[in-house]
């Protein structure tokens, strides 16, 4: 990529990775081109003539890319969300989804009537421990007990 034949206010791709973390990348707007090719975004970030994010070591710096580059992978990003999204939606409709659900809400909201009447988590942690041991025991019912439909 020629740095030195990008404008200002021209869209320009930002890409941050694309491996087994995920995938992420954002559309930009050039605030500066140096004559030298140093480019200025608009959030403040600075990059070299090569496309490298400038003050940043390598394996953590962004990169520059296209636009088309960049649209790319964040189509992917969100087709990788949407996919997890509608699995844990399936997984929610299970009964071991609604297991879960329920003791979650449960230990929830036993903490939040401790609190409202003054027992907040303490230092020691106890009230961690509480929870831990109120979540056994709703994980224990449910487990011995089907759901009344």
């Amino acid at each position: 990529m020629n740095t030195t034949e990008l404008k200002p206010n021209q869209k320009i791709g930002v890409f941050y990775h694309d491996d087994n973390r995920g995938a992420k990348a954002k559309i930009e707007e050039i605030a500066k081109v140096s004559p030298t090719g140093y480019i200025t975004l608009k959030n403040g970030k600075r990059y070299n003539p090569k496309g490298y994010e400038v003050g940043i070591e390598i394996i953590d710096a962004t990169f520059l890319c296209s636009v088309e580059k960049a649209q790319a992978i964040i189509d992917k990003s969100l087709a990788f969300k949407q996919k997890k999204e509608e699995e844990y939606k399936a997984y929610l409709a299970t009964p071991e989804g609604q297991r879960q659900i329920a003791i979650q809400e449960a230990v929830q909201a036993a903490i939040q009537i401790l609190n409202k009447y003054g027992w907040y988590a303490d230092v020691d942690g106890h009230m961690d421990v509480m929870e831990s041991e109120i979540k056994q025991i709703i994980k224990k019912y449910l487990s011995e007990h089907e759901p009344i439909d």
